[in-house]
């Protein structure tokens, strides 16, 4: 209990230091700010004064005759409206500009430090939590910042200056407006926390309505196959009526507290007014005075349930900093060199010498790997799932550093090396389309973006896709939609072949490139490829044991060693070794199954 005790003071002190850091993004608008809460102090002002004039008009004009004020406070209670809106106008354009440059301040930052963190941070954060991180938590801060300061800062000055009138008008009234809003606020105390708990309790059961009702989609094809339709129905109709329940109990708890708020409003206004005329009578206050101090009790009503809300909306606004931050404060595994050695082309050369890496300590993936390659060589990886094949292509393109050998690009340590310029070398296809929302032409254009039109097309060609795009209506220019899901498979993974192509890199790699291919396309994919791949050097992940028999190195890895290694005659030539036995088990359909041995 002590050990909780004393985490929640560290807690606390941690998250308003996230709430100063965040508030360095404030420091190029301090002097908009300053004008906006000046001008927010103005607005306050002037919405606190109508009780004064109406107060005025009934005591000096009405009661006591002082005709001629009537014009001059007449015209003043027609200006005052128009001014407060002008303020008003104003303010709110300040608000919704500076929070608008706040917020894209921040989720421009955060979206760099996204583009900078190493691979190793997106395998452990799911995308829907980074996009919330990058679209929801920053709202949530920049409401709280802009928005909601501005209202505290209006609430402290109306408050500030209702208290003030208020006893000035009548201390006896003033206290009993203090019980009241001692009420008020208990009342709201004790009526908002079953809210909240049925508010959080609905909205986690529509997240799991929601995410069944998405993967249920998403798998249709597996629902109907099973002939599983009405069981999913019968699921649904279930998490439905749970969603359903917490929503009525928020209902009725919102309900609760609104009938709570509007009784104690009405009791008090009656309260404060009845004993109000009782001092008429007596003679110890005018109309005018009671006229502006219910006035006054009913505007202290509303800064009082939001300085209620206050407490919770900081937790809320801590919380979503805290979250900012646990991003902002993840450092890149991957730096670039200080003083880096520039790469304007590589030859391709590539040696992994004792190359040893592990993701987590204590568990190797790569063990003493060591493989000398010339440039302009093709580079066969076979081997099991998870033997390390994907690790080498990840090891070259410097998304992870090894842990221990050396690995060589052109005779370079690969650390040394500008990071930028080394990957603008390489060319990747992976077996899985990697497609955006864009035309054709721009998803080619992506891996060169100084690529000519021609460029392009004869890309297009190579990956023998150009005829297919000529047919289509706005040819090049034609979008592929969200990851390409207006073209079929095999059509997103020949632009992808195509993108990498353009790119002329000096070391094309390719993990699975044609593995969702028919046998046509491939053997077409194949021989351009092999134009592709005269000068350059290449590492080749494949299954098909077809596809790697001409290459100038094949590498079999099991549990992360290099098991055997050599050309497809040399490996061929060993009666008992695993590539031969492997090759003539698999011959007659060229396939590498996944499994151990």
């Amino acid at each position: 209990m002590a050990d909780a005790t004393a985490k929640k003071p560290d807690e606390n002190k941690r998250r308003l230091g996230n709430i100063s850091k965040i508030l360095v993004f404030m420091e190029p608008y301090y002097l908009q700010l300053y004008a906006l809460f000046g001008l927010t102090v103005i607005l306050s002002i002037l919405a606190m004064a109508p009780p004064l004039v109406t107060r005025a008009l009934v005591d000096r004009v009405l009661t006591n005759g002082e005709t001629e004020l009537f014009f001059g406070l007449g015209l003043l209670m027609i200006l005052l409206p128009f001014v407060s809106s002008l303020c008003g106008y104003i303010q709110s354009l300040s608000i919704a500009y500076l929070g608008q440059r706040f917020v894209f301040d921040i989720r421009s930052a955060l979206y760099k430090h996204f583009l900078s963190l190493s691979l190793r941070f997106f395998s452990k954060n799911s995308v829907g939590k980074l996009v919330y991180r990058l679209m929801g938590d920053s709202g949530t801060v920049q409401q709280m910042l802009t928005g909601q300061s501005v209202g505290i800062i209006s609430d402290l000055v109306c408050s500030s200056f209702a208290i003030i009138a208020t006893f000035t008008i009548n201390w006896r009234l003033a206290v009993l407006l203090a019980l009241v809003l001692v009420v008020f606020v208990l009342n709201y105390n004790y009526t908002i926390r079953p809210i909240i708990v049925a508010s959080r309790a609905a909205r986690s059961a529509y997240d799991r309505l929601s995410g069944g009702v998405q993967n249920r989609l998403v798998a249709n094809m597996a629902v109907k196959t099973f002939g599983a339709e009405s069981r999913e129905h019968t699921v649904f109709h279930e998490q439905s009526q749970l969603a359903l329940q917490f929503s009525k109990e928020q209902g009725i708890a919102g309900n609760t507290f609104s009938m709570n708020v509007n009784l104690i409003q009405a009791l008090g206004r009656s309260l404060i007014f009845f004993l109000g005329c009782g001092m008429i009578l007596q003679g110890e206050l005018t109309y005018g005075d009671v006229t502006a101090f219910t006035a006054y009790a009913m505007q202290l009503l509303g800064p009082a349930v939001r300085f209620s809300q206050l407490i919770n909306q900081l937790q809320q606004v801590a919380i979503a900093t805290e979250r900012l931050f646990e991003i902002f404060d993840e450092l890149p595994e991957v730096v670039n060199d200080p003083n880096p050695i520039p790469i304007p082309k590589m030859r391709g050369q590539v040696d992994f010498n004792d190359v040893h890496f592990h993701y987590e300590e204590g568990k190797p993936v790569l063990r003493g790997i060591t493989i000398h390659v010339k440039p302009g060589d093709t580079i066969a990886l076979i081997g099991p799932t998870g033997c390390g094949k994907s690790t080498i292509l990840n090891l070259l393109l410097r998304f992870y550093d090894i842990t221990g050998g050396e690995l060589l690009i052109d005779g370079h340590d690969i650390k040394r090396l500008d990071l930028h310029q080394l990957r603008k070398q390489f060319g990747i296809v992976l077996q899985e389309s990697l497609l955006f929302g864009i035309s054709i032409r721009e998803n080619i254009r992506y891996s060169r973006p100084s690529a000519t039109n021609e460029d392009i097309y004869n890309a297009a060609k190579t990956a023998e896709i150009h005829d297919f795009i000529m047919t289509l209506k706005e040819g090049y220019d034609t979008l592929v939609g969200d990851y390409g899901i207006e073209l079929s498979v095999g059509q997103k993974q020949r632009i992808n072949i195509a993108r990498a192509i353009c790119a002329d890199p000096a070391i094309l790699i390719m993990d699975e490139a044609t593995s969702s291919l028919d046998s046509d396309s491939e053997q077409a994919i194949q021989r351009a490829m092999a134009k592709v791949l005269e000068g350059r050097t290449s590492f080749v992940v494949a299954h098909r044991l077809s596809t790697i028999k001409n290459s100038n190195l094949i590498i079999l890895l099991d549990k992360g060693v290099i098991q055997e290694q050599g050309t497809h005659e040399e490996l061929m030539a060993v009666p008992n070794g695993r590539y031969h036995d492997l090759y003539t088990k698999h011959m007659g359909k060229g396939v590498i199954e996944e499994e151990h041995t």
